[in-house]
């Protein structure tokens, strides 16, 4: 039994078909055992809430009643207008874990630069990579990568040498 079809039970249950769809439908009913069990437990729910619903009566007039209902939104509405002052710090609290943790990473930027050396100590270091040149070869079929690097301050000192 599909949705489609329970929905129309419940719709001739409620007397919402029309005469002559209700008529096809308790064609389709009488053919499906499943649906007629469905039927008759909503029959008897039906029954069961209809005469077991606690009356409700108000001490006051309906129309006053809602009249209450409505003024007290009202005033919660005027309240909540009255504290919405954006320069209170009530979305501080609202977001005190998201800027907590921004301020400590921040803390410990600062820290790191503060403690950070100088740039005059990275000055300082030579490499040698700049006086030296390389030269790769990739050889697919052999599977293989040479990689050639020259150092041309060695070759500066043994032709000065070669001259001398």
């Amino acid at each position: 039994m599909n949705h489609e079809f329970q929905l129309k039970l419940q719709a001739y249950l409620d007397g919402e078909l029309a005469a002559r769809e209700a008529k096809d439908f308790e064609t389709q009913l009488q053919a499906a055992p499943e649906a007629q069990a469905l039927l008759a437990e909503l029959r008897s729910t039906r029954t069961a809430l209809q005469g077991n619903e606690p009356e409700c009566s108000l001490p006051e007039t309906r129309e006053f009643y809602w009249s209450k209902i409505e003024r007290a939104i009202l005033a919660e509405e005027k309240s909540v207008g009255r504290h919405t002052n954006p320069f209170t710090l009530g979305w501080l609290f609202r977001y005190w874990p998201q800027l907590s943790g921004a301020g400590a990473a921040a803390l410990l930027l600062m820290i790191a630069a503060l403690l950070a050396p100088s740039r005059g100590v990275w000055e300082d270091i030579e490499n040698p990579l700049a006086e030296s040149s390389t030269f790769t070869f990739r050889s697919e079929p052999d599977r293989m990568t040479l990689v050639w690097i020259s150092d041309h301050t060695t070759d500066a000192d043994e032709d000065v040498e070669s001259v001398n």
